[in-house]
């Protein structure tokens, strides 16, 4: 069965929720794991839930030191429609800080790729291909919306804010400033309740259920599907401790549509230590020069 126009378009929306919009691109970062890290695999189903069957499956992979650099892998495939990703930066002081993102979409209508330099939650640089087509009542992003943000890759791992581990009502009190290239927008999210989970593969235990709502900010035009994920309410993220970690991860994350509930949840989250020996991870002398340099726009004009 082939989903509809409407069906992928929710899709990528609960993509953006769980932060899965990405293509491949080369780090800015060199090496590969580092004896320490943790090595975090996960995959996901996507299903509406009036349907007896699967239409996307995605696959997750990331690498997560205590500091040092981290990488996150991500690709989906369904009826239709694709999409492929990585991330790299930074972990300090249990903080994702993003340095490179690049994102891909495609479908029987449009293919459209997107790759971000950023520096300290600021983007640097962007490179949107084919650029999103002009219309008259779209939003415009300003350099302030480039700033303080994360890409959505990374916004997959949040870390544990309550002292008393993960299962606890306050690591849902966060707000995730999301800047995917062609739009900037915020999730915000509030404790509903604790679940046990159990994982085909992987991790069994509690997850701390949040309620999350989208706000859009530029980059959108005010009258279009826009407006639906504004007012849903019936956005939930349910969130699992990834193990060797103090950060956590989406274990499941639905939502109503117009056409039913959509659902990614997770056949597989485990966790291991990482086995490769070397020197403890850090960035290369080029990644910090990219890091730091000034930004500039796809012309090349300082911003």
């Amino acid at each position: 069965m082939k989903p509809t126009r409407t069906q992928v378009s929710g899709a990528r929306r609960l993509g953006r929720l769980g932060g899965v919009l990405a293509v491949l691109s080369a780090p800015l970062f060199a090496g590969a794991a580092q004896a320490g890290d943790t090595e975090f695999n996960a995959r996901y189903t996507v299903r509406l839930a009036i349907l007896p069957l699967t239409f996307a499956t995605g696959n997750l992979k990331a690498t997560i030191p205590e500091k040092g650099r981290y990488t996150v892998d991500f690709s989906a495939t369904g009826t239709g429609f694709k999409m492929s990703g990585k991330s790299a930066g930074v972990v300090q002081a249990n903080m994702l800080w993003p340095v490179s993102s690049a994102m891909d979409t495609s479908d029987s209508e449009e293919t459209r790729k997107i790759r971000l330099a950023l520096s300290r939650g600021r983007v640097r640089q962007e490179t949107v291909t084919p650029p999103i087509p002009y219309r008259p009542d779209r939003i415009p992003i300003t350099q302030e919306h480039r700033k303080n943000v994360i890409d959505p890759i990374s916004a997959l791992f949040m870390p544990v804010i309550s002292k008393n581990g993960p299962a606890e009502p306050s690591n849902c009190d966060r707000n995730l400033p999301i800047f995917e290239g062609t739009e900037r927008f915020d999730i915000k999210m509030s404790y509903l309740r604790i679940e046990m989970v159990k994982t085909d593969k992987g991790y069994a235990g509690p997850a701390v259920v949040c309620r999350a709502t989208y706000k859009a900010i530029s980059g959108h035009r005010p009258k279009s599907s826009v407006q639906f994920m504004e007012q849903n309410r019936t956005i939930e993220a349910w969130l699992a401790p990834v193990e060797g970690t103090n950060m956590l991860a989406p274990w499941r994350v639905s939502m109503s549509t117009k056409v039913g509930t959509l659902i990614l949840q997770a056949t597989e989250f485990k966790t291991a230590a990482a086995e490769t020996s070397g020197s403890t991870a850090a960035p290369t002398k080029q990644a910090d020069a990219r890091a730091v340099a000034p930004a500039v726009s796809e012309t090349g004009t300082p911003r």
